[in-house]
């Protein structure tokens, strides 16, 4: 027994000097030519593997993930993000890429052994150790979703399909088309007219001025607002350039636009509506809820330009934002912390009914 304890004692001495050997000496190659070790690659990717399925939710979790405006802002955001290393759907990667150690797979074969839950864990969290980033934000799980949306569609889409769903025609707004970096950064999801793709994802830019997105524009590239999606956006954006998208866009007038119409499989009732006019009005029961119209209109009096128009606003996008302030999760601007004052005091059904008000009005950008 004495001799098997001593044994096993210079075994982990002779493992223990091995391995400062290793790391103090620099025996280890760290050269991505040489690759790993036979069996080392078995070892990190069965271990990556069952470490995913330990962590992943539940299926049961996975939202709906057919909606074209999901698949397209999930699309917009992995050609800003993810592009560089996984490549166009249908085409080799770049010689950069192929030598890199781990390589990071094309696309469609990154996917295919993933169910949703498996990706959404993987796209949130990131990988150790193999470039493979975690989302800009712990505050935004949802917008994940939107990427997995896309990663659930990329199978069957070729390098055509694929650049179909990232152009558009923007000879509908000259200002727009004629500015490069909305075409680049923006239009994939706020459309060419800055409508918002498949609506309610994403907020309409003709209802917003250029005091509000420079302010938001410089929130997200801060990270005093949360956003995977717009952090990555803001981030690829000079000083210069956000003054002129700001500028620019400020300027589109959704005046003429007709209002939106429901989200489909949301109730938009009168009732609804008028709950939502009176909490708006400033009739709600508690005290501690002002009145909506006051600084987001429609405007009875003189306001703020870094208060965003709400009249003619996309309903699932107002619900959502009204969601993520009450949980804490949004930030913003210096005027945010007005609405995280005022937001918990709202319930869901409350909520709603804001959204569905709000949405129900034809667009209304100037005073009476």
């Amino acid at each position: 027994m004495k001799r098997y304890v001593v044994f096993t004692l210079c075994l982990i001495l002779l493992a223990l000097i091995a391995a400062c050997a290793v790391v103090g000496l620099g025996l280890f190659n760290v050269s991505a030519r040489q690759g790993h070790l036979p069996g080392v690659y078995w070892i990190l990717h069965t271990t990556y593997r069952n470490s995913v399925d330990l962590r992943a939710p539940s299926v049961d979790t996975v939202p709906d993930l057919t909606d074209e405006g999901l698949v397209q802002l999930g699309a917009g955001h992995y050609d800003s993000a993810c592009v560089m290393c996984h490549g166009v759907p249908g085409q080799a990667s770049s010689a950069t890429v192929q030598h890199m150690v781990p390589m990071p797979p094309p696309i469609q074969g990154a996917v295919e052994n993933w169910n949703p839950a498996e990706l959404f864990w993987i796209v949130k969290n990131g990988v150790k150790m193999s470039g493979m980033p975690a989302w800009p934000t712990l505050e935004r799980s949802d917008e994940v979703w939107p990427v997995v949306a896309f990663l659930n569609r990329v199978t069957e889409m070729d390098a055509a399909a694929y650049d179909a769903m990232l152009t558009q025609d923007a000879t509908q707004q000259p200002g727009l088309a004629s500015l490069q970096t909305y075409r680049q950064r923006c239009q994939v999801c706020h459309g060419p007219v800055g409508l918002g793709v498949e609506a309610s994802y994403v907020p309409r830019l003709d209802l917003l001025n250029e005091a509000y997105i420079k302010a938001s524009l410089l929130a997200y590239r801060s990270g005093e607002r949360h956003s995977g999606i717009m952090q990555q956006v803001a981030s690829l954006l000079s000083d210069e350039e956000i003054d002129t998208l700001a500028e620019v866009v400020g300027k589109i007038s959704g005046r003429t636009a007709p209002a939106v119409p429901p989200t489909e499989g949301v109730d938009r009732s009168a009732d609804l509506i008028a709950a939502g006019a009176k909490i708006a009005a400033g009739e709600s029961e508690h005290r501690d809820v002002p009145a909506c119209n006051a600084c987001h209109g429609p405007y009875p009096v003189e306001r703020s330009e870094l208060f965003p128009a709400l009249a003619g606003q996309h309903e699932g996008y107002i619900l959502r934002q009204l969601e993520l302030f009450k949980s804490d999760s949004r930030g913003g601007s210096e005027r945010a912390r007005l609405m995280h004052e005022v937001v918990p005091h709202l319930d869901k059904a409350q909520m709603q009914s804001l959204a569905a008000y709000y949405a129900s009005l034809a667009p209304a950008l100037d005073l009476p």
